[in-house]
């Protein structure tokens, strides 16, 4: 499958704010699932466009805006050919060990950040009946199965920096929820598993706006990184399209950035996904376009109040 994949936000302030840094993780990689055939990424106000890989091989796109502003836009375009990635849970029967792992592994080990070792946690883990030598395959089944009887899935229950213990308590949220907790419970039993982030196209969603989407990617010895999704209890196939990996969301979000000013930020993100053709594909490049957004050397007159609402609240609204 091609997937023509646009991602768009806009950043909007009650005051005029200057001196602006964002980092951006908008743009899919290339892995053994999927091929970039382009990618555009568009900002406003008007900014030199920098690049970079970090630590995890992510694509990070960051500018700065040194005048006065009071919102800032961008939009990528992105497309993607998209093939079902990593085996069926029913082939990975390696069965974990106690066995010393790479050092290259560690990462993927450890409870931190919004991953948090509770004894809510403990407890929870310890519920699950997982037997002695079930494949890793059957474990991660059996965990994501338990994960879908105790937990539903519900909009504007978490936020954006909610923990895993915020999941256990509320029993309901996001796919940034689910795949948190599927994380901890991975790494508690000392299997290496990773946060991904990325878009899921849904059939039938081309007039309405999609969603973010996340999921797990959980290490085998015998076949490597192998993805699933928590929050549907299922193995992927082509619909989905990766952005970056991380140990959490803390390592991937679509944006971050600071900002000299006293005024409120909102966020708003909208995603549309549709399948395309090879035709389409052969016609576009990649690259980087301004948006028509001003900027002001000094603070413009001030315009009446307007209600906003805030990057958490609209993060966590954005959220699948």
């Amino acid at each position: 499958m091609i997937l023509d994949v646009e991602h768009r936000l806009w950043l909007e302030y009650d005051g005029f704010i200057h001196e602006s840094f964002i980092e951006l993780r908008l743009q899919p990689k290339t892995t053994p699932g999927q091929a970039v055939a382009s990618f555009v990424l568009a900002v406003g106000p008007a900014a030199k466009i920098h690049r970079y890989r970090d630590w995890n091989d992510n694509f990070v796109h960051h500018f700065s805006i040194t005048k006065f502003h009071d919102r800032i836009e961008a939009r990528s375009h992105s497309l993607v050919e998209t093939r079902p990635a990593g085996p069926a849970l029913d082939e990975v029967t390696d069965v974990p060990t106690s066995d010393e792992l790479p050092h290259a592994l560690h990462d993927w080990l450890f409870l931190g950040g919004p991953l948090v070792d509770t004894a809510r946690l403990r407890r929870f883990a310890s519920g699950i009946r997982i037997g002695n030598g079930m494949s890793l395959g059957e474990q991660v089944r059996t965990l994501s199965a338990h994960l879908r009887r105790h937990f539903r899935y519900e909009k504007n229950v978490t936020r954006y920096d909610s923990t895993t213990d915020d999941f256990l308590k509320a029993g309901a949220g996001v796919c940034q929820d689910f795949t948190h907790l599927m994380l901890a419970l991975l790494r508690s039993r000392g299997v290496p598993a990773r946060y991904v982030s990325g878009y899921l196209h849904v059939e039938g969603s081309v007039e309405e706006p999609a969603q973010s989407h996340a999921w797990v990617e959980f290490y085998s010895s015998a076949h490597g990184w192998v993805p699933f999704d928590p929050t549907h209890d299922r193995e992927l196939d082509e619909r989905y399209v990766v952005v970056a990996h991380g140990r959490s969301y803390d390592d991937v979000p679509p944006n971050k950035g600071i900002y000299r000013g006293n005024a409120r930020e909102a966020l708003r993100a909208e995603v549309r996904t549709r399948p395309t053709t090879r035709k389409e594909v052969a016609d576009l490049h990649e690259g980087f376009q301004d948006l028509d957004v001003p900027v002001f050397q000094e603070i413009p007159p001030r315009r009446p109040e307007r209600a906003i609402v805030t990057a958490a609240e609209e993060e966590a609204a954005q959220q699948q």
